[in-house]
């Protein structure tokens, strides 16, 4: 996959790093709670909601993937759809909790979607893309329960 461009156009290099800034406010916002112009409390519900909600997106895209005769089997609508129900069940858990969940669905999902583009199911470069993203993510993620701790 190395010798591919890492993202394969201005306006997908834009949306998948414009996806991320949340996750990046939310450490800001975290480290520094008193430039927050939101309430804490509430934006860091709303940062577990936006990401059950990306892993959701990130569900649908293996459906669609799948649809079009790409990879997978039948189990890949059932495991597509464990990352809204587990989104939904994080909404419902202590924010700690719901991050920790938060960074093994997105280390799993960029997994899948890894090695799935190693053995040719799904394009490369959406493997590559979403190799940076996952680590960004999981990276902003783990910094913020770590923070949140200090």
């Amino acid at each position: 996959m190395s010798n591919l461009p890492l993202f394969w156009s201005r306006t997908v290099a834009f949306a998948a790093l414009a996806g991320w800034i949340p996750f990046l406010l939310g450490l800001l916002f975290t480290l520094i709670p008193a430039i927050s112009p939101f309430e804490s409390v509430m934006f860091e519900r709303a940062l577990v909601g936006y990401g059950a909600l990306i892993l959701s997106f990130l569900g649908g895209i293996r459906w669609g993937i799948r649809l079009q005769g790409g990879a997978g089997s039948e189990l890949t609508y059932i495991v597509g759809t464990f990352g809204a129900i587990a989104g939904f069940v994080m909404l419902l858990m202590p924010v700690s909790v719901g991050l920790v969940l938060l960074t093994f669905g997105f280390a799993a999902h960029g997994i899948w979607d890894v090695l799935s583009g190693m053995r040719g199911r799904v394009p490369q470069s959406y493997a590559r893309l979403r190799a940076v993203l996952t680590w960004l993510v999981c990276v902003t993620l783990i910094l913020i329960i770590i923070a949140r701790f200090f």
